[in-house]
């Protein structure tokens, strides 16, 4: 009897060390022989005294403490879609969500045929390399700086170049002109 209760007390433990720690190594966070861990312990066993004894005569309590597991289960959320959805709306649901399981197949498949480069030693090598990346994103984005500058300068040299050239060609078209005048007073002189 007392072998049994002992089970069931271990039983409770771990699954409140579950809901407590979750997925994370409790041993790590508090190994055995701390303070804390004795604290607690402590901590815990006076809460279940008071609690025993602010429970004990009140039966409705007792029968809800009973059915405590009946109860989370019942809190689940897997088991109400047990009964409320069925199997074949489970199978429509993943029918529908068809294209979308494929293209994640397909990304998986694709990881896995390139998993040799994602483990090769240049990749390993890559966060070694990160400084010399970043020195040479540095340089281009200044050479990208430096061309925009060059650039804008070689506009206003073409705009400047155009200005010249439609002034001259302007004075040209001037200098012809008088010079077909003085042409024709000249003919008209003789």
């Amino acid at each position: 009897m007392a072998d049994d209760q002992l089970d069931q007390l271990e039983n409770r433990i771990t699954l409140l060390e579950c809901l407590v720690f979750g997925t994370s190594d409790k041993d790590a966070l508090y190994p055995k022989g701390c303070k804390q861990r004795e604290e607690c312990i402590d901590s815990i066993h006076n809460v279940q005294t008071k609690t025993n004894a602010a429970v004990q005569g009140k039966k409705r309590i007792s029968q809800t403490y009973s059915k405590l597991a009946d109860i989370q289960q019942y809190l689940d959320p897997s088991y109400t879609d047990e009964m409320t959805v069925s199997d074949s709306a489970k199978a429509d649901t993943i029918m529908a969500d068809e294209d979308f399981i494929r293209q994640q197949t397909a990304r998986l498949e694709t990881m896995e045929s390139i998993q040799d480069c994602i483990n090769s030693e240049y990749m390993k090598a890559l966060p070694k390399n990160t400084t010399k990346f970043q020195e040479l994103s540095q340089a281009q984005l200044s050479q990208q700086d430096k061309t925009a500058e060059v650039t804008d300068e070689v506009r206003n040299i073409l705009s400047a170049y155009n200005n010249i050239v439609s002034m001259v060609s302007k004075q040209f078209v001037q200098w012809d002109e008088i010079i077909t005048k003085l042409e024709m007073a000249k003919l008209a002189k003789k």
